[in-house]
């Protein structure tokens, strides 16, 4: 199991890499905006909030349509094989499915213009909150969902349940699209 997403994850890694390069080139020949003029600290905090919901959104649809009988057997599968996930499966994806994820950066600096500085916030908690949400333990604490604002945020004990059960818990990073679709299971996946 951890070889195969060691594998697996060396891949979405290299394709990330070479979508990292062309996107860089792309900004650098001028075809994609980036802004590198001092920015203020409300565009940053602005620009971070947008990019983040829009991951998420795009996410959530993405990941409901890849557990679709069609795609999760041929792509979500890879990602699926780990039902205890690990940080290594944190990026064990089929390699489409790893574009389309990694893909959405790109996309959406064509679309809604970025400073570099967000760019990098953005990249930094989104990289971070999914390697997080795929380790072995909770690192926060057990009164961490209780707190209204921060009970939001998908933790380990709710991705696993998403592993364990398949039917569940699709979100990213923020629970909002779960909550607001009814797909939202807090329980305990070795409970269920």
């Amino acid at each position: 199991m951890v070889r195969h997403d060691l594998v697996h994850s060396a891949s979405t890694l290299l394709l990330g890499g070479a979508l990292g390069v062309s996107t860089t080139w792309l900004v650098l020949a001028g075809v994609v905006p980036l802004s590198t003029d001092v920015p203020s600290a409300g565009r940053i905090a602005l620009e971070v909030a947008a990019y983040v919901l829009c991951f998420d959104a795009y996410f959530y649809g993405l990941h409901r349509l890849l557990h679709t009988r069609a795609l999760y057997c041929r792509v979500h599968a890879v990602h699926h094989r780990a039902t205890q996930p690990t940080v290594a499966t944190a990026l064990a994806f089929h390699p489409l499915e790893a574009l389309a994820i990694l893909g959405f950066v790109p996309m959406a600096l064509c679309l809604v213009p970025i400073h570099v500085v967000s760019l990098a916030l953005v990249c930094a908690f989104l990289s971070t909150s999914i390697l997080l949400a795929h380790a072995a333990h909770d690192p926060f604490p057990d009164g961490w969902q209780r707190l209204r604002v921060l009970g939001w945020y998908v933790t380990p004990r709710e991705h696993h349940v998403h592993h364990a059960r398949r039917d569940c818990n699709y979100s990213a990073t923020f629970s909002l699209f779960d909550r607001a679709f009814g797909t939202l299971h807090a329980g305990d996946a070795a409970a269920d």
